[in-house]
């Protein structure tokens, strides 16, 4: 039978580390789809994932099931994380080595989210080129905006599970919701009609 988070957080609580590695297994992909989708670098991404189950860890006393859900209580740590970064970002430099050394890591091999070169079929071209699109179309949202769309339409977050994760009324998630979808389709519309 599998338990649910709150159970697993009993048990880490009384000090089960095993209950501690069930929920990073289980949140761990999701959780870094997530802080890439709003990050948009895969590096920092599995950096962050980490960063949000060491803060999770320390934290696992003051996590109290009945004011929010694990998963809620964890998605506010990683946005808060993401929100930080994304700060500091702005306060340094940047500079797109990608551009610069055509798209190769330190070693010369091809970053990973290059487009494979072996011949493929239109369709998944055409799908990765979609992807890709979309991908930087939700990264050019306001940040508000894209961390309530990616909670929603990503990670199939409720609208409450949002509320309590981003600490806004639901009426105002429904609305940033919104306001995303319409900017994206906007945004997307040129491509489409292309």
């Amino acid at each position: 039978m599998n338990e649910s988070d709150a159970e697993l957080m009993t048990r880490c609580k009384d000090g089960d580390m095993t209950a501690f590695d069930i929920l990073i297994h289980r949140h761990k992909t999701p959780l870094v789809n997530f802080i890439y989708r709003f990050i948009g670098d895969p590096d920092s991404a599995e950096d962050l994932a980490q960063e949000t189950f060491i803060r999770v860890y320390r934290n696992i006393d003051r996590y109290r099931h009945d004011m929010a859900g694990f998963r809620t209580w964890m998605y506010r740590i990683a946005s808060n994380l993401c929100k930080n970064e994304l700060r500091n970002r702005s306060r340094r430099p940047r500079i797109l080595v990608n551009n610069a050394i055509g798209n190769q890591d330190d070693e010369g091999n091809p970053i990973e989210n290059m487009v494979d070169p072996s011949p493929r079929p239109d369709g998944q071209v055409e799908e990765k080129e979609l992807q890709d699109v979309l991908a930087r179309a939700i990264s050019g949202l306001p940040e508000k905006l894209r961390i309530a769309l990616i909670l929603r339409d990503i990670e199939g977050m409720s609208y409450e599970e949002i509320s309590q994760t981003i600490r806004k009324p639901v009426g105002t998630v429904k609305s940033r919701i919104n306001r995303a979808r319409l900017m994206l389709k906007d945004k997307m519309a040129a491509y489409v009609h292309s």
